[in-house]
């Protein structure tokens, strides 16, 4: 099997944060921006308009010109959050990227993918998870966004490969274990796993290997 490098599957894929033309969406990116950092940093309680205005270099008048109010800067950012990760999720998982991929390179695609991304935007992360405390509507928008179906149905299409009797169960079963053990790998998690003292291309690596082996894959 092949260990971490470069993934030929994946080596174009990054975050693309869409590029602002006028002024004025340039001050409403840089607020967003300040907010999505100290709110993961500092929760959003603890963080005050005059904060984010300092933070993005402008006044507190131009977060109140841009922004009713902070909340409203909540869900701009919710929905700024959700865009991206959607743009980022289409691009990622559009079946013509993977032709002629098998499913082990699907899955190292994935957790490499997974590792390198999330190590980059620790404080989107963050942020995300504090917004998704304060408001039990977006942690619902959240949830769904952080939905696994669409990857599911991505694997899926390799469902030829797979020995094991229920393929889509079986899936979920692998994408869950992935997720436990890419969370506790990047800092997410309250308690060490003992495999975290390992470098990525070896978890990586003995992380596809288990679920190759759960699966039953063919013809590998």
């Amino acid at each position: 099997m092949r260990i971490m490098g470069e993934n030929r599957w994946i080596s174009d894929l990054h975050w693309v944060r869409e590029g602002q033309q006028s002024r004025s969406q340039k001050t409403q990116a840089a607020l967003l921006d300040a907010a999505e950092e100290l709110f993961g940093k500092q929760g959003i309680d603890a963080t005050s308009v005059a904060d984010i205005a300092a933070d993005a270099g402008c006044s507190v008048g131009a977060v109140y010109h841009h922004f009713k109010d902070k909340q409203t800067l909540l869900y701009a950012l919710v929905e700024r959050m959700v865009k991206e990760s959607n743009a980022m999720a289409e691009t990622a998982l559009d079946p013509a990227r993977w032709h002629g991929a098998k499913l082990t390179d699907m899955f190292f695609g994935f957790l490499e993918f997974s590792l390198t991304e999330g190590r980059v935007h620790t404080k989107f992360k963050s942020a995300l998870l504090e917004i998704a405390r304060q408001d039990p509507a977006i942690s619902e928008q959240l949830q769904e966004l952080a939905s696994s179906k669409s990857l599911i149905n991505l694997f899926l299409t390799r469902k030829h490969e797979i020995g094991h009797e229920q393929p889509e169960l079986a899936l979920q079963m692998v994408l869950d274990q992935f997720g436990a053990l890419l969370r506790n790998r990047l800092g997410e998690s309250p308690y060490e796993m003992n495999t975290k003292a390992s470098t990525d291309s070896v978890f990586i690596k003995e992380t596809v290997r288990s679920a190759r082996a759960y699966l039953e894959v063919i013809g590998e």
